[in-house]
């Protein structure tokens, strides 16, 4: 156990030092929801206003506008595992003694705090601007993005594992998150969800975040009043995972940039 922890450090560190070298597109995506939520505060307001919903439109633009773009780093999780079959480096990996299951671990925590990272500076940019208040648990609210955030990786990894082109993942990965930030009430309140998308709503993991951020957010709600949204979240995260060891064939060549 200690060789595996020390081994699956230095391909953390390793992961970094090549990530940090641009970290430009991770700066738009959370630059992009900033604005958006500038120009669509009022949008919202009007809305909450309309359906008789408490807040000031800032729930509503913080919680959506954050996992909608979060949703956008899917593709950057598999590009991570992509990277390494265009520069031929996943075959070396493969040559060593470590598990593959420590170098995926390994290999997906630098994403994983990214994701993180992003939804700090996008709530506390929201409290800062956008008079965001929240008026709930910070522990709840941590678990709650948390696990969504490993729904995320989780998902990236799977992606992965299905698609044999980075082209492949790529495109899928911004269609699904496009449909799941609509279904799951990322860009509308989830109230005002056309009559044939609320029932499929639950079935995706944004629905249980932007409910389980807001319910912090607006209502104040706790860990306990949070845990089905947790639960919800939990399931979606060993779903995807279980998928992804199912289907991950670790010696299956990829196509990447070339």
């Amino acid at each position: 156990m200690r060789r595996e922890l020390s081994v699956a450090g230095v391909l953390v560190a390793h992961e970094w030092r090549v990530q940090r070298r641009d970290l430009v597109p991770q700066l738009i995506l959370t630059v992009m929801p900033l604005v958006l939520m500038a120009f669509l505060l009022p949008t919202y307001q009007a809305a909450m206003a309309a359906t008789g919903e408490p807040g000031t439109g800032a729930e509503q633009a913080v919680a959506g506008l954050s996992v909608m773009f979060s949703m956008f780093l899917v593709s950057h999780v598999g590009m991570v595992f992509f990277r390494d079959h265009g520069w031929n480096t996943w075959n070396r990996f493969r040559a060593t003694p470590v598990p593959v299951g420590v170098l995926v671990l390994s290999k997906a925590v630098v994403p994983l705090g990214l994701l993180l990272a992003q939804f700090t500076v996008l709530i506390s940019a929201g409290a800062l601007f956008f008079g965001l208040r929240v008026k709930g648990s910070l522990a709840a609210l941590a678990l709650v993005v948390l696990l969504f955030a490993a729904c995320l990786v989780a998902l990236g990894v799977l992606g992965f594992a299905v698609c044999r082109t980075v082209v492949q993942m790529t495109s899928a990965a911004n269609i699904l998150a496009i449909t799941m930030a609509g279904l799951g009430g990322a860009l509308v309140p989830q109230s005002l969800l056309p009559a044939w998308a609320a029932p499929v709503a639950p079935a995706t993991p944004s629905y249980w975040a932007v409910r389980g951020m807001r319910e912090v957010v607006s209502t104040g709600a706790g860990v306990a009043e949070v845990a089905a949204e947790l639960a919800a979240l939990a399931a979606f995260a060993a779903l995807f995972s279980t998928l992804a060891v199912v289907l991950l064939k670790p010696d299956q060549r990829k196509i990447s940039w070339s």
